[in-house]
């Protein structure tokens, strides 16, 4: 029982596994990636005194530089010094000690979810429990169509539709914009009853490519995920569209969350567990989008595969 403990119990020993896992779809391609096939992954073990162990993991992929291979090793080794004879249980320690490096959320995240699971297993609670409960035993998830000619977009499209997914997500940025159009509209023409669609930039556009995109499909229903690379470009579309939007890549940090909920910015958001820091800040941000009304996908780094 952790309030019974004369002691606190601490870290003598972390150890860190470096993967390459295949990603279920075979490949992957967006804006960003021209095809990925595997994700190259940070398993961190964090073993305590008293004989518990907790688990973490950091995700990369390809040119995504806040997830690049190199910056998670050494950032890894770097935050492994700051947590040996740390208390894994004292989550603000923890946290406070991580703030003083700047960035790297992904191996944060690592590190923060497996004292998490440290802190739950010494209680004999699961995590849900930890975070204040739960509403439901269950929760949708979505499928990723990846970038490719529009004709196999919608028949990729209508292949998770037909295993009953609701939720799918579209990657758009192709750098064709009149190609973007036909990708949307392609998958949109067999659009379900009750189906939630996304289509996401990933940042690629600028804003006048975006408002065109829009302006074009205008007629059709669906949610506008993080349409140009910067906070403020995205904005400047929010301003100029009815559409209801999405926030992702440039949801980095808690004092995102808080900016994006007073300039009124979107009415949905992406938070990446690993791309805040991990459970702890990913708890306070939870908290403020949910007084904010401000619906959320909850997930990590290519979690989806």
């Amino acid at each position: 029982n952790l309030g019974n403990r004369k002691n606190n119990m601490i870290i003598p020993k972390v150890c860190i596994f470096h993967k390459h896992l295949p990603i279920i779809c075979s490949s992957f391609t967006c804006c960003l990636e021209p095809g990925v096939s595997s994700a190259d992954v940070v398993i961190v073990k964090i073993e305590t005194d008293e004989g518990l162990v907790g688990y973490g993991e950091a995700g990369a992929i390809g040119g995504y530089p806040n997830y690049a291979a190199g910056i998670v090793a050494s950032s890894a080794e770097l935050i492994k010094r700051h947590l040996i004879h740390k208390d894994p249980c004292d989550l603000n320690n923890i946290q406070h000690s991580m703030s003083l490096i700047d960035g790297h959320g992904s191996i944060k995240a690592a590190f923060d979810i497996a004292c998490w699971d440290i802190f739950g297993k010494s209680l004999n609670k699961p995590l849900w429990a930890l975070l204040g409960g739960k509403f439901r035993d269950k929760v949708p998830i979505y499928r990723g169509l990846p970038l490719k000619k529009p004709d196999e977009m919608a028949k990729e499209a209508n292949t998770w539709r037909s295993e009953g997914y609701g939720y799918l997500l579209m990657k758009v940025g192709s750098g064709n914009v009149a190609e973007d159009v036909e990708c949307i509209e392609a998958v949109l023409e067999n659009r379900q009853p009750n189906e939630h669609l996304t289509v996401d930039a990933s940042g690629r556009w600028r804003v006048d490519e975006a408002l065109y995109v829009l302006k074009a499909v205008q007629h059709l229903d669906f949610v506008l995920e993080q349409p140009c690379w910067m906070y403020d470009e995205c904005l400047s579309v929010r301003t100029r569209t009815n559409r209801a939007m999405k926030l992702d890549n440039v949801i980095t940090d808690v004092n995102k969350v808080l900016r994006a909920q007073s300039d009124k910015a979107c009415e949905l958001m992406t938070l990446k567990i690993d791309k805040l820091g991990g459970l702890s800040q990913g708890k306070i941000a939870r908290d403020i989008t949910s007084a904010a009304g401000i619906a959320v996908t909850l997930e990590a780094q290519w979690a989806t595969e």
